[in-house]
């Protein structure tokens, strides 16, 4: 019965490294799916900087890249010089500001 329950065991604890791994493996697929799409409105600068964005905070370069392929979905961009993508990390940028909270003591 001990051999079972732990056979029973093992047999689910490798089925569910199975599913995360498989999870992992898909939302790395979609990151670069969303890399490749973002690439596309980019200009050489642009994409440059967004590498080295990609390099020091992924998740903002996540981020932007996500806007960049939204506005690009809808037909607002064809493409997007270094300016432009310094303009939308500056929105994100004052986005995330304004979600953090300030936390003030008085003393």
């Amino acid at each position: 019965m001990d051999e079972d329950t732990e056979d029973l065991r093992e047999q689910k604890r490798k089925e569910i490294e199975n599913q995360q791994e498989n999870q992992e493996e898909a939302l790395e697929e979609q990151r670069k799916q969303v890399q490749q799409q973002a690439a596309q409105y980019l200009t050489k600068e642009a994409k440059s900087r967004l590498g080295n964005i990609r390099a020091a905070d992924p998740d903002k370069a996540a981020s932007v890249e996500m806007q960049i392929v939204q506005l690009g979905k809808r037909g607002q961009i064809s493409k997007i010089n270094d300016d432009q993508l310094k303009d939308i990390l500056k929105s994100i940028s004052e986005e995330e500001s304004e979600n953090e909270s300030d936390i003030k003591f008085r003393r």
